[in-house]
C-alpha cells in the first residue's frame, strides 16, 4: 500500500505531541505537517493536500468546520476529527468525518480509526468505497434528513423498499417514473418534479426534462460544446443533457 499523507492540527502541543507517538509504529503514514491553529490548518491543506486530516474542533481562532468550508481544494481530505467534546459528533458526520475521536484516545481506539482510513485508501476508486460511505453516514443521518433515502413500490401484491442510492438514473415514462438501478427497472407512480424534490440535490441531478441521474454512479461526463453535456454512467448508459440545463448542470459541477 502506498503511504498515506497526513496533517495534524490542534493548539495544543501535547495533543499533537501524542499523535505524533501514536502515529510513530505506522510506516504507511507519512506525516507531512503540524498546524497549531485554524488559519494554519487551511494554509497547509491547500498547499500539501494531504489525503488524511487530523482536526481538532475548538480552536482559538477557527473551529475544525471553518477549516473545511475554508480550505480551496482540489483533493478534499478525509477528517479523522479529533475533541474532548461529544457534542459535535453529528455535525461530524453531516460533513462525511471518517472518524470522531474524543480525548483521551487510547492506542485501541487510534487503531481503528487508522484501519479505516487504510481501507478507504484502498477502496477509494471502487464503487465498493463509494457506496460504503455513503451508507455510513446516510445511516447516522437518516432520522435527520430532509430527502428520502428509500423508495417504497407497490408491486406484486407486495412492497418493494429501493435504496436512493442504488437508482442510477430516472426517466420519464408516461404517468410514471421508470426507475434505473443494477437489480432492474421499477415503475413509480410520481411526477419527475416531485421525486426530484424528494431527492439529495447535492447527489441528484436533472440533466433533461425527462431524465433525472445520480451523480455516484457517473463515471465521467464531457461537454459537447452546444450548451449540452453527455454522461457516462457506470453502467454502460450515456445519458445526453438538453440545452435548457446548462447553466444548473455548471452549477452542480462547480460545486
Amino acid at each position: 500500500m502506498n503511504s498515506i499523507r497526513a496533517l495534524i492540527v490542534d493548539d495544543e502541543l501535547l495533543a499533537r505531541q501524542r499523535i505524533l507517538q501514536l502515529l510513530s509504529p505506522y510506516d504507511n503514514i507519512q506525516v507531512v505537517g503540524q498546524c497549531r491553529n485554524g488559519a494554519e490548518a487551511v494554509k497547509w491543506i491547500n498547499l500539501k493536500e494531504p489525503e488524511l486530516v487530523f482536526l481538532d474542533i475548538q480552536m482559538p481562532d477557527k473551529t475544525g468546520f471553518d477549516v473545511l468550508r475554508d480550505i480551496r481544494t482540489k483533493h478534499f481530505p478525509h477528517i479523522i476529527f479529533t475533541t474532548a467534546y461529544d457534542e459535535f459528533a453529528l455535525q461530524a458526520f453531516e460533513v462525511k468525518a471518517l472518524d470522531y475521536l474524543l480525548k483521551p484516545f487510547d492506542e485501541t481506539r487510534f487503531g481503528e480509526a487508522l484501519d479505516r482510513a487504510f481501507q478507504l485508501k484502498e477502496w477509494q476508486n471502487s464503487l465498493e468505497w463509494q457506496k460504503k460511505m455513503i451508507g455510513m453516514v446516510k445511516q447516522m443521518e437518516q432520522e435527520y434528513s430532509q430527502y428520502w433515502q428509500v423508495i417504497e413500490l407497490k408491486e406484486k401484491g407486495g412492497t418493494q423498499k429501493i435504496l436512493t442510492d442504488d437508482i442510477i438514473f430516472s426517466q420519464t415514462e408516461g404517468n410514471y417514473v421508470l426507475l434505473h438501478t443494477l437489480k432492474g427497472k421499477h415503475l413509480f407512480r410520481f411526477t419527475m418534479n416531485a421525486l426530484e424534490e424528494k431527492l439529495d440535490p447535492r447527489q441528484f441531478l436533472r440533466i433533461h426534462r425527462s431524465t433525472l441521474l445520480n451523480y455516484l454512479w457517473v463515471q465521467k461526463h464531457k461537454y459537447l460544446h452546444n450548451n449540452e453535456f453527455s454522461f457516462l454512467m457506470k453502467n454502460g448508459e450515456i445519458l445526453k443533457s438538453s440545452k435548457s440545463y446548462k447553466e444548473s448542470i455548471l452549477h452542480f459541477l462547480e460545486k
